[in-house]
């Protein structure tokens, strides 16, 4: 009996190792084969994972390229921006370090504040910034104790410098924090959150030629984040310099000549389209857009009247007032409605559909051609002419001189200004177009709106012979074809007659703009006179002055020079002072000014280097 219960034992035993013994093989060969899977099947993958995690990348950013003029003065350039880091595990005590920097560097209650809750929120072992923008005095006084301060470190990197201030701001621009709209206009750049691009002008005209190549360098960490050592790096690659047509020196005098007014100046070379200088009145400071503005400098900047962020020379639209005349002159003659020997009489005004259009001189200016039309700026004379020859020749005109569209020049904003037609008013207002707005268009009033961009490159065409440029503003040197918009269609019998009516304001006993001749060169120009509002007469047809100083008119100039047959003309300027009342007495003095500069600067008048003034 006692055997077969013994068996039965066996047996039972047998069975239950058995199966025991089963399951610890079904589950070592599952770990098996997870161990074979893991390692062998996926182990590629879990290997680059490891290295991934074991190597940070850290970027070096690459070095902005500069901006210079065209005789090598740099505009923009990178300088060093000092900061204060400390590394919390390195020091004794972390709150008597910065008892003891705090008088040295100036920390205000609520930075040293702000220091710890970011020391809270952040490991031991990385820098914590203390302080940004350091001056010299701060950094020189940290580096003759910084033996005695364990853990502190300063840290250098380049920031973006505008080395004239507000000089040239409109047309550089300025660089700012990249948005989702950036990423989108550059595409084939890789940006990070935080990262600087241009924003305006040439700064985000040529974003990828300034930009350069970003760096990197390989870092291997632990896995708390802990640098171990460097691994490799490749060098950053510098943004190219961008050489600009801009002449320091001519741009300064611009600038100066319009300081405190409103207003824009283009200078011009009319013999290839080359942008000598460019100014817009008032400016602003683009390193305000590095360092930060204070809530009272954004809002005086964004709420002046005067539009200091705007360029007025590509974006100002301006009725061109009696500088249009120079169209309607060409137009005529062009369309054979006259020639040198057409006269008309000017009484002081004329009647038409029982309403009176007044010439600027009350009492008239009696018997007058072309040449002393232009001169006196005579309105009825034009008022005549325009009336033969009809609005849409007139339009037809001032597109050929690039008048009504863009030029294309290259920097974000421009604006294309309006020469209206009869078709043009159709399509926009649905009616039809009467008589005497050609009258109001002949002397540049109405619909007409213009920048002085392209009033300069219209002068720019009467100097040269007929061709308009496309504007450039980036020097690629004497072997650049400049580019073409309109090829010159000016017959030369009728550019020498017009020529000569421009030279007559200048230097004709009637001229209005005689009083301000250059001192070294002829000049040829036309004064110009633009209503901003409507302005109110007395029934003898003199003009009621407006107490208000924005109701004034705004005062336009544009000249070329040396307007001698004999000379090849090599500067074209146009002038625009907002408010300003006349173009002869505010617009004009600024080219004198400008022109005698220029031809002040060799002996023989050339194209002398131009530095920066003062």
């Amino acid at each position: 009996m006692l055997d077969d219960e013994h068996a039965r034992f066996q047996v039972d035993v047998q069975r239950r190792l058995w199966v025991v013994g089963g399951g610890l093989f079904g589950a070592f060969s599952i770990l098996g084969g997870r161990l074979f899977y893991l390692q062998v099947m996926k182990g590629g993958e879990y290997r680059n994972l490891a290295e991934d995690n074991r190597i940070s990348l850290q970027p070096i950013s690459a070095l902005r390229g500069r901006i210079l003029d065209r005789n090598g003065y740099v505009l923009v350039e990178n300088r060093p921006d000092f900061s204060l880091a400390v590394v919390p595990e390195l020091t004794e005590s972390f709150a008597e370090l910065i008892e003891r920097l705090q008088p040295i560097i100036n920390l205000s209650q609520s930075q040293i504040d702000s220091l710890y809750k970011r020391l809270q929120s952040q490991r031991s072992f990385l820098p914590l910034q203390i302080k940004s923008k350091l001056t010299w005095q701060e950094v020189s006084r940290i580096e003759a104790q910084i033996h005695s301060l364990a853990g502190v470190t300063i840290q250098a990197k380049s920031v973006r410098y505008y080395s004239q201030g507000v000089s040239a701001a409109h047309l550089l621009g300025y660089i700012g924090e990249v948005s989702e709209r950036d990423k989108q206009r550059f595409p084939a750049i890789h940006f990070r959150s935080g990262d600087f691009v241009g924003k305006s002008g040439m700064e985000r005209q040529f974003e990828v030629q300034l930009r350069g190549r970003e760096g990197v360098r390989e870092m291997e960490v632990n896995a708390t984040g802990r640098q171990i050592r460097q691994l490799r790096e490749r060098s950053p690659r510098p943004g190219d310099d961008l050489h600009l047509t801009i002449d320091l020196g001519l741009q300064q005098i611009a600038e100066k000549s319009l300081a405190g007014k409103a207003g824009a100046v283009v200078v011009l070379d009319p013999r290839n389209g080359k942008v000598l200088a460019m100014a817009s009145q008032p400016s602003y400071d683009p390193n305000k857009f590095i360092q930060g503005f204070s809530d009272k400098e954004w809002n005086a900047l964004i709420s002046d009247p005067d539009r200091p962020l705007g360029n007025k020379a590509i974006q100002g639209q301006y009725p061109p007032g009696s500088t249009f005349k120079i169209i309607v002159a060409l137009a005529a003659m062009s369309e054979g409605k006259m020639d040198a020997s057409e006269r008309y009489y000017c009484p002081g005004h004329i009647i038409r559909e029982e309403h009176k259009f007044y010439c600027w001189r009350r009492k008239g200016h009696g018997q007058v051609g072309l040449v002393q039309a232009l001169a006196q700026s005579c309105d009825v004379f034009f008022y005549k002419l325009a009336e033969q020859v009809g609005i849409d020749a007139i339009e037809r005109q001032a597109r050929r001189l690039g008048l009504g569209d863009i030029s294309h020049i290259g920097i974000n904003g421009e604006k294309p200004g309006l020469v209206p037609s009869r078709s043009w008013k159709r399509a926009m207002q649905g009616v039809v177009w009467y008589p005497g707005e050609t009258l109001i268009t002949a002397i540049g009033q109405g619909y007409l709106l213009s920048t002085p961009l392209q009033l300069a490159n219209m002068m720019a065409a009467i100097a040269n012979g007929g061709t308009v440029y496309k504007p450039s503003l980036v020097d690629l040197g004497d072997d650049e074809l400049p580019e073409v918009l309109q090829w010159g269609h000016i017959n030369p019998n009728h550019l020498e007659l017009l020529r000569e009516g421009l030279r007559e304001v200048v230097h004709g006993r009637l001229g209005t703009a005689s009083r301000y001749q250059p001192d070294r060169v002829k000049a040829a120009g036309k004064t110009g006179t633009s209503q901003v509002v409507r302005h109110k007469r007395e029934e003898s047809g003199e003009i009621i002055k407006s107490e208000n100083d924005r109701h004034k008119d705004h005062a336009l100039y544009i000249t070329y020079a040396p307007a001698s047959p004999t000379k090849e003309p090599k500067l074209a300027i146009s002038i625009v002072v907002e408010h300003g009342g006349h173009g002869s007495s505010a617009a004009a003095p600024i080219a004198k000014e400008l022109i005698d500069y220029f031809f002040s600067r060799t002996e023989n008048g050339g194209d002398g280097i131009i530095g920066p003034i003062g």
